[in-house]
């Protein structure tokens, strides 16, 4: 059982409890570094009455705290489904979890690694965050490698398709002067 199970009394007690109940219904299976998490399928419906006990803002930060002692694999399980869910829509700042990669913080980057996010919307970025992670954090290698495969494929993905468009829409050389002088003939009218 984990530490959210722990009785306390406060404003964040109710959302506690019922973020424990969440996590007892996640089940994580599989070989070390081939970890997946199951789920029960009553933890829908719970995770729907916990939305219905958490703020309108904060959240992001507020279930990291709630999640102490929690395997960071069924944290960032718990992100992915509220990041990609509907009904959660706003819930998770995935911006703010985003950050974390940023953040120096081991139990952060752990989690950040496994929820479906780049560390930056530009890939190169992506690309360097990661690489400066793998030398900081050798014992993360095993989430890192994946995301950084993530990230090259994505790299060039982006660069065929750039290619593709500058090769599909480029204009011929030998025609630019011609469409340059309709331009300026145009314009004169």
């Amino acid at each position: 059982m984990s530490s959210l199970s722990s009785p306390s009394s406060g404003p964040g007690s109710a959302a506690r409890q019922q973020l424990a109940v969440i996590y007892n219904l996640m089940n994580i299976e599989g070989k070390p570094g081939y970890e997946q998490v199951s789920f029960d399928e009553r933890m829908f419906a719970q995770l729907s009455d916990l939305l219905d006990l958490l703020p309108a803002a904060g959240v992001t930060e507020l279930l990291f705290r709630l999640s102490e002692g929690v395997p960071a694999l069924k944290v960032a399980e718990l992100y992915n489904i509220l990041i990609w869910s509907a009904d959660a829509r706003g819930a998770i700042d995935a911006e703010e979890l985003q950050e974390w990669f940023y953040s120096k913080q081991r139990r952060r980057i752990e989690i950040a690694a496994q929820v479906d996010l780049f560390p930056s919307n530009s890939m190169d970025e992506s690309e360097r965050v990661v690489q400066d992670l793998m030398k900081q954090f050798p014992d993360l290698h095993h989430l890192l490698r994946p995301l950084q495969k993530e990230i090259k494929a994505q790299v060039k993905e982006e660069r065929a398709w750039s290619d593709y468009r500058r090769d599909t829409f480029e204009m011929p050389k030998e025609m630019t002067p011609d469409i340059l002088k309709i331009i300026k003939d145009i314009k004169l009218r």
